[in-house]
């Protein structure tokens, strides 16, 4: 079969047709375009598209050149589409590090997010991150403070701010001209516990290593590392020289050698 247009894969996302299933051109799930559900189901997808156009927001399908690599290699885990807002060059990168950690960041688990993002942008990474409060956030912002590129990887459509109070924070990403705000959502999809998952993996995939600033072991961070180790990145984890409940899950990583301990001088 020809190369599916873009409209064509959001249509059946749009009919819950699994992406694996799109990706291998599954002809059960193909013929499901021809019904009246499927004709309903590219309208729709075409009406998205051409809003997320007038936002200035790219698609790349999985198949498109442009699409990153490192996306692709996750296989089955693959989104059929990404949705780009912001400076799409940066996923071309291939030197991306994330710098996450829990929302709840106690101060000295935001010192050390910020520090790392502004760390890894020094030395020439991309800092990837999930736009989050707490950890997240302070990624981003310690690597903006020294004029670093940034992704922000999130589980809603680009037309939505989760959490909206890191609205400031978005729009300053994108100002910057060195951000990207990337997600597999298209316009009007909230943010849920398994998108917010889902966003996880991307963080891990597209990055070459995945950082733990702080996090307790029952976290959603350690989701991220999960992924990481799937997909065989490096992990590592901010080394606070003493155990802190907050911070079980870098004790955990450590002491494991999940991953490597790090600290910043």
């Amino acid at each position: 079969m020809d190369k599916l247009t873009i409209d064509e894969i959001l249509a059946l996302q749009l009919l819950n047709v699994e992406p694996s299933k799109i990706m291998a051109k599954d002809k059960r799930s193909l013929k499901l375009l021809d019904t009246v559900d499927g004709s309903d189901a590219i309208d729709k997808a075409t009406d998205i598209l051409d809003r997320q156009e007038e936002l200035g927001i790219t698609t790349y399908a999985y198949d498109d050149d442009e699409f990153p690599s490192r996306l692709r290699a996750i296989g089955n885990d693959c989104p059929p589409l990404i949705h780009l807002l912001g400076n799409k060059n940066l996923i071309d990168e291939d030197n991306a590090v994330a710098v996450i950690g829990a929302r709840k960041a106690t101060k000295s688990g935001w010192n050390a997010a910020y520090r790392l993002g502004a760390h890894y942008a020094e030395n020439g990474n991309v800092v990837v991150s999930g736009l989050a409060l707490g950890c997240d956030a302070a990624a981003h912002e310690g690597c903006l403070s020294v004029g670093g590129s940034t992704i922000a990887i999130v589980a809603t459509g680009l037309d939505i701010i989760h959490p909206q109070e890191n609205t400031a924070l978005q729009e300053n990403i994108l100002d910057s001209g060195n951000g990207l705000i990337l997600s597999e959502q298209p316009l009007g999809i909230k943010a849920n516990p398994s998108r917010l998952v889902a966003r996880n993996r991307l963080q891990a995939a597209l990055s070459k290593a995945v950082v733990v600033a702080e996090c307790p072991i029952k976290s959603g961070t350690m989701h991220t590392v999960r992924f990481a180790q799937r997909y065989h990145k490096r992990v590592f984890a901010y080394d606070f020289g003493s155990y802190r409940e907050e911070a079980s899950g870098n004790n955990h990583i450590i002491s494991t050698k999940i991953g490597s301990p790090i600290k910043l001088q």
